[in-house]
């Protein structure tokens, strides 16, 4: 088993480019940090730097442990915080999961109702895809949590409950021409246009590609990206059109952007879950009840 310390060096080499850079983010000395990399190569039976230009770089093998290094430092910090809640007395620990678009979207308002219920209580924000959040309702490291996920996409121990359907959306500058024509576009106009799409590991953007193919369209988008948000940036700038999820959409329109429907989504939906063994109550039922509210104000579906 990787003690703390030696998770925490593994973190502070995957972030900075020298060993003594690494260890003084942890409070080591160089030397110190060395032996302890050399020991723990010693104990996993393979190397994790090699040398490049006199500076270490992290080798196959040892990226392929960072996201794991990562989580189990995210947990221990975790741990901590709890600890420190309990020795200072406090109410309670809101832990929640939301996808970024969710995250800017949703959970300011939500939570302001939330802290007029229960002005105690201590909020952790973790971000990640909807898979991450799930895997982190099983293991309990979150209390709810917020994805935009398939509609057959459930992890066993996981409670869910639909927020909304969801629909594709193309997005405009407003000086774009087409953003001046009040009919509704196409995927085959879309298509044309060389379009700003979400990445296929997204449920949207996988989403995007599945109806572009099966209406016998090139799937050829002239920039992927990872959320919603970047998207509709990229669009506001005039790179080209966007297409994304409702809640991208809303976005986009308090950014002053264009939004118009492209086609309304049957495997992808916005919705909650949490731990199917771990009843909501307090701030975590408050929550619930703020965002259901929300939601069906801003009429997403």
């Amino acid at each position: 088993m990787l003690s703390r310390r030696e998770l925490s060096l593994l973190r502070a080499m995957y972030l900075h480019t020298t060993v003594t850079e690494a260890a003084a983010s942890v409070h080591m000395t160089q030397p110190a940090a060395s032996a302890l990399l050399r020991g723990l190569e010693t104990r996993l039976g393979f190397a994790l730097f090699s040398r490049d230009n006199r500076r270490l770089q992290l080798t196959s093998q040892a990226r392929s442990l960072i996201p794991e290094v990562l989580n189990a430092l995210t947990a221990m910090d975790a741990v901590d915080r709890l600890a420190s809640d309990i020795r200072q007395g406090a109410a309670a620990r809101l832990n929640i999961g939301a996808v970024a678009i969710a995250s800017s979207m949703l959970l300011p308002q939500a939570l302001a109702r939330v802290r007029k219920d229960f002005p105690d209580v201590a909020v952790t924000v973790r971000a990640g895809t909807a898979l991450e959040i799930m895997d982190m309702a099983v293991d309990h490291r979150i209390d709810l949590g917020i994805v935009i996920t398939g509609t057959t996409t459930l992890a066993e121990r996981v409670a869910k409950e639909r927020l909304s359907k969801l629909s594709l959306y193309a997005i405009f500058h407003p000086d774009h021409p087409r953003a001046r024509v009040a009919k509704p576009i196409t995927l085959s106009e879309l298509s044309q246009l060389g379009p700003i799409v979400l990445s296929v590991a997204l449920p949207a953007g996988l989403a995007t590609k599945q109806a572009m193919e099966a209406q016998g369209l090139d799937y050829r988008p002239m920039m992927e990206v990872a959320q919603s948000f970047t998207a509709c940036e990229f669009a506001g700038s005039g790179l080209g059109v966007a297409i994304v999820e409702t809640l991208g959409a809303r976005y986009a329109q308090r950014q002053g952007l264009v939004a118009r429907h492209v086609l309304r989504l049957a495997d992808s939906e916005l919705a909650m879950v949490h731990p199917k063994d771990k009843p909501l109550e307090g701030a975590s039922q408050s929550l619930r009840d703020a965002i259901f509210e929300l939601v069906a104000s801003m009429k997403l579906g």
